[in-house]
């Protein structure tokens, strides 16, 4: 990599290939700025690095990064982490800019995040509820979630797998972890033909739901646009879903696709394309609704939930990014002056 721009270093925290998540999106999005981006796998090896996008290289060997950091044959202009413990990393990396993307607050974070704060120049929340708790006096923004404008603008054939399907056709995607309620998911699977595409993470999907494994996020999209509804059973008992942003709350409407999600304040705030319930009884009425209306009015959900949707892209969070860090720079030179 030769290195002519300016580089953005994220530490190991997950694998390139898990789950297009925040910290690919964002990545992708320097690199189409202007940065070259160091993206560091948290599955280590002596692999060479590879350029998996235009200008985002993936290294295998964080140590081997921080060596040739040391040796100054890396200049990192941005330290880009979104989990707390990466900031250990923040006297060794010596970048201009850290930048502190607070994107969950899971339990076993908590001793590191005061750490992770201070040595933060910028700190970024993706909930309103990560930013009220976020109380360093740093820099810091309410930068949420979003879909690529990519999905927005794409029309995908129906998969192989909803063929053989009965109508309606209920998805849910992501992770299947300690912050879904599960038993909700089987509740809707009573009723209507449900499928899952994503990974198990600690919870098992429920017999009754057609699990059809990992997909590519490209491929994502054809499940979400031929869905008929899109789920977010989160468990509300359960603090983590109050900091969550769903990636899935944008990536649906981005589709044209409805999403039903239990009700909290990062789903509430969308109400024409996410109908929201508090109660299990709720949830499912509303799922009853949101069918209705896909297959009575399809050409209009489409278009109501995609206008939500270009109004919440990668390419605007990245140009508040963008504007936190030119403030940040700003500041400096008032400093300075």
């Amino acid at each position: 990599m030769k290195q002519k721009r300016k580089v953005v270093l994220y530490p190991p925290t997950l694998n390139w290939a898990f789950l297009k998540q925040t910290p690919q999106q964002i990545s992708e999005k320097f690199a189409d700025n202007g940065y070259d981006v160091i993206f560091c796998n948290n599955t280590q090896s002596d692999l060479p690095f590879e350029e998996v996008y235009p200008h985002v290289y993936v290294y295998h060997n964080f140590q081997d990064v921080l060596n040739k950091i040391k040796h100054k044959q890396i200049k990192v202009d941005i330290f880009y982490y979104t989990w707390a413990k990466s900031a250990e990393f923040a006297n060794q990396i010596k970048a201009k800019v850290n930048i502190y993307n607070r994107v969950d607050e899971f339990p076993d974070w908590a001793p590191f995040e005061k750490h992770a704060m201070e040595s933060a120049d910028i700190i970024c929340t993706t909930s309103k509820l990560i930013y009220d708790n976020t109380h360093e006096s740093k820099p810091t923004y309410l930068i949420r979630n979003a879909c690529p404008q990519s999905y927005i603008d794409k029309t995908s054939e129906v998969p192989e797998e909803y063929k053989d399907l009965k109508s309606p056709i209920v998805l849910f995607s992501g992770a299947i972890g300690s912050w879904i309620s599960t038993s909700l998911l089987k509740k809707v699977a009573d009723k209507y033909t449900t499928v899952f595409v994503g990974k198990e993470f600690g919870k098992e999907c429920p017999k009754n739901v057609i699990n059809l494994g990992v997909k590519t996020h490209d491929e994502l999209h054809s499940y979400y646009e031929h869905a008929d509804v899109s789920l977010i059973p989160f468990n509300t008992q359960n603090g983590i879903t109050q900091s969550s942003c769903p990636l899935k709350l944008f990536e649906a409407m981005a589709a044209g696709t409805l999403s039903v999600a239990t009700k909290w304040h990062e789903t509430d705030i969308y109400p024409d394309a996410v109908l929201t319930a508090e109660t299990d009884e709720e949830f499912l009425s509303q799922v009853d609704k949101a069918v209705k209306m896909s297959r009575n009015n399809t050409d209009h959900i489409k278009k109501v939930t995609k206008a939500v949707a270009s109004n919440n892209t990668w390419d605007d969070r990245f140009k508040e990014i963008n504007d936190a860090i030119e403030e940040y720079y700003i500041s400096l030179e008032g400093v300075s002056n």
